[in-house]
């Protein structure tokens, strides 16, 4: 997917300092016609959703300076057209690129047509099909509400009345703040400010009910990046080993993926990809030495609990006379222990 990712220090009320902005970008259809990083997933029975990419009339980014002056334009926007009938048929979209934790989401959405339901939604803090929240507008039952579901349960809703007439844009937003939700539609705030600590993080997406055909634009999230398991960790080792000139972590996100730099002592470091080196100490769990005048750098695998090699971890330190390849493994393997102690998974990098 091609997005627009900005840093910024956002200073105005509601949006977060140090955040990221990120706007999905609805003319690329490199993914099955689809932008990249989405994936289709069903909750519920029925069929999957259809979600496509069309042109529709949308209002502008700003308002117009006349009442009467028209303020749309005709642009790609996405579009869930499936109709099926069945009651308890949920299709939703997740963006798969990266998972958020303290956010706010906010999309444009319309509610075009739907016998047994016009509804449109967000979801956030995704897990999988099974756990997540979604707060969605209905225009047949004029309602919004937020749904939590936990082991493919949905909970009782927090839900208010609400007009969300059919045919027309409107806006949703959700913001959350560590246990915190707040959730507006139009502008204003819809719900009462909500409290759940059941899921800190997770993915967002769109979501939909049964025969809706909703549509969805100028989505955009601004967010404070998270800061995976793996770079707290390097940070702990480099408070525990202080003498340590370089570190840098390479692991896969998946099992028979490319490793790369995940976590590091200098952050310009994070995404290197690994070389033949990296790929034989996770492949074999073989170690590597090298030395020069000023200082050793050994790369180990880190292990997981069957005492596999899930990842490889470099460490450089100063040389000094009379340093051996086997004093220089000896200081270097308590600096992998470090990590092994915190890690039975290769997930556990992640969290």
């Amino acid at each position: 997917m091609r997005t627009l990712i900005q840093f910024l220090c956002f200073l105005m009320t509601g949006c977060f300092l140090n955040a990221a902005e990120l706007f999905f970008d609805l003319t690329d259809k490199s993914n099955a016609g689809l932008p990249a990083d989405f994936k289709s997933v069903l909750g519920g029975q029925g069929k999957p959703g259809k979600w496509i990419i069309r042109d529709d009339e949308v209002p502008g980014y700003f308002k117009s300076f006349s009442e009467k002056a028209l303020n749309t334009n005709v642009r790609p926007v996405l579009a869930q057209v499936s109709e099926d009938l069945t009651d308890e048929h949920f299709p939703m979209l997740i963006y798969t690129g990266q998972n958020f934790k303290n956010f706010t989401l906010k999309t444009k959405f319309k509610l075009v047509t739907g016998v047994i339901e016009t509804m449109a939604g967000i979801v956030f803090h995704y897990q999988d099909i099974n756990n997540y929240y979604y707060v969605r507008a209905s225009g047949g039952g004029n309602t919004f509400a937020f749904f939590k579901v936990v082991d493919g349960q949905r909970g009782e809703p927090v839900r208010v009345k609400a007009d969300v007439p059919e045919g027309q844009w409107h806006t949703m937003s959700v913001t959350t703040d560590d246990s915190k939700i707040r959730v507006t539609l139009n502008g204003k705030s819809i719900l009462p400010e909500l409290t759940d600590y059941t899921f800190t993080g997770g993915k967002i997406g769109f979501w939909t009910k049964s025969d809706a055909v909703s549509y969805f634009a100028d989505t955009e999230i601004q967010y404070q990046p998270m800061v995976i398991a793996a770079q707290r960790m390097v940070g702990e080792i480099m408070k525990a080993f202080p003498r340590l000139l370089n570190l840098k972590l390479f692991a896969p996100r998946k099992q028979d993926e490319p490793a790369k730099v995940i976590a590091a002592m200098n952050s310009s470091d994070i995404g290197e990809m690994e070389n033949d080196s990296i790929r034989d100490v996770i492949a074999r769990g073989k170690k590597y030495y090298a030395k020069n005048k000023k200082m050793v750098t050994v790369t180990i695998p880190v292990k997981d609990r069957n005492g596999d090699p899930i990842a490889a971890i470099r460490v450089s330190m100063k040389s000094f006379p009379g340093q051996t390849q086997a004093n220089t493994f000896a200081r270097a393997i308590p600096v992998a222990e470090h990590l092994q102690q915190r890690v039975l998974y290769l997930e556990d990098f992640y969290r």
